[in-house]
């Protein structure tokens, strides 16, 4: 029997494609508790409980602590398919199952630590608004991270750290329990209303060295020798891996909306103050539709390539060219989604602004999710442009 199956709960799936097949089942039930998780403004807890049970945030973690190592793509196929039921639930698995990865690039004694938490769910931040002061051993932590997306759901907070004495090598990413994290209950967004993005705030804490590892190794995938060092799987850079696999949420938004629309178009009735007795009849409506499906089609191929991207990482180091392209696909599709969300939007009825209406809801988390500052084309395309003209990429995050 594999380790896998050794180390899996008797009640998950034995394969990725299992968990797939698990995530494809649940699409339905998550739009319809969309609306609750907006009002709780955190992850609904029958959506934590059956995607914990359908093996989700064991989907990139080693197989010898009960993961799946799944590839690149099924990963990204059910990210997509969350965010298509519910976006708020979507990011935040995204955000986990690549922070679930993190404890494979420490040395064996943190991985062993982290990976023992039942049910692991890490989150991150690399925004550095903390602090870690190197102490005998380690180093003592304190901050305050304002966008700590899903933190009260996790079990281990990634936060980035300026070092004192340390500037020159760049920050430094801290692996915390959350038992010593305050959450704050202030996350109240026009957008992405339930991924429970609070302010997470640490008092000093101290923090060994061994989980502790810089961003730039995070970036250039330079990691300790450790058990998982002849893994191309755990080898390979994080931040382009985290690049990649946060696509597949907005594409899954795109996915949700076009499902939302379709279903409503058969009962909408004519388009008022014009001649036309159904929706479905007018020209302008088949304008508008073909391309919404046109920027759904592309988004699909964008994230489809940053798979690639990403999976060709397993067999040789990425190029900076290659993780430039990484960086900035991730605002290509962020765009694309978002025109087509914005253009089914515009074609929708207006009674479709109502809030219970579920392609609203769609409209403003795309939107919001869009302003990303990992996200947000703008930063993307101008790395991207800088290293196709030669220059450095001026940026950690790559």
């Amino acid at each position: 029997m594999s380790a896998v199956l050794q180390s899996l709960p008797s009640h998950a799936p034995r394969t990725a494609e299992g968990v797939l097949a698990q995530v494809n089942a649940l699409v339905d039930q998550l739009r319809a508790r969309a609306p609750e998780t907006e009002r709780l403004r955190h992850m609904h807890p029958d959506n934590l409980r059956d995607l914990t049970e359908a093996g989700v945030f064991r989907l990139a973690m080693p197989t010898d602590v009960g993961g799946y190592q799944a590839n690149e793509d099924i990963i990204a196929e059910v990210l997509a398919q969350i965010a298509r039921g519910c976006p708020s639930t979507g990011w935040m698995c995204t955000i986990m199952v690549a922070s679930n990865v993190i404890p494979a690039l420490l040395a064996d004694e943190a991985a062993d630590e982290l990976y023992a938490t039942p049910d692991l769910r890490m989150t991150a931040t690399i925004a550095p608004t903390g602090q870690a002061v190197p102490v005998d051993g380690g180093y003592r932590v304190t901050g305050q991270w304002t966008w700590n997306t899903a933190g009260i759901h996790g079990n281990w907070f990634a936060p980035a750290c300026v070092v004192p004495g340390e500037e020159e090598s760049g920050l430094r990413v801290m692996l915390l329990s959350t038992t010593d994290v305050e959450h704050q209950d202030n996350w109240r967004a026009a957008g992405m209303a339930g991924t429970a993005t609070n302010i997470a705030t640490v008092n000093d804490v101290f923090v060994p060295a061994a989980r502790s590892i810089l961003v730039e190794d995070l970036a250039e995938g330079r990691y300790p020798t450790r058990r998982y060092s002849r893994m191309p799987y755990f080898n390979r850079p994080w931040v382009m891996f985290i690049n990649a696999q946060s696509a597949p949420a907005l594409l899954g938004m795109a996915r949700g909306a076009m499902d939302c629309f379709m279903q409503t178009l058969p009962t909408r009735g004519a388009i008022t103050y014009t001649a036309w007795p159904k929706a479905a009849e007018a020209p302008l409506l088949h304008h508008q539709l073909a391309k919404a499906q046109y920027d759904l089609d592309a988004a699909e191929m964008f994230t489809s390539r940053l798979s690639a991207l990403d999976g060709g990482a397993l067999h040789r180091s990425p190029t900076i060219m290659e993780r430039a392209q990484a960086r900035a696909y991730i605002g290509h599709v962020a765009s694309l989604s978002r025109a087509c969300v914005n253009q089914l939007f515009e074609a929708s009825s207006a009674s479709h602004t109502l809030l219970a209406a579920d392609i609203q809801r769609y409209f403003r988390d795309i939107n919001v999710l869009h302003q990303h500052a990992a996200i947000q084309p703008n930063s993307g395309d101008e790395i991207y442009g800088r290293v196709l003209t030669g220059l450095d990429p001026n940026s950690e995050i790559v």
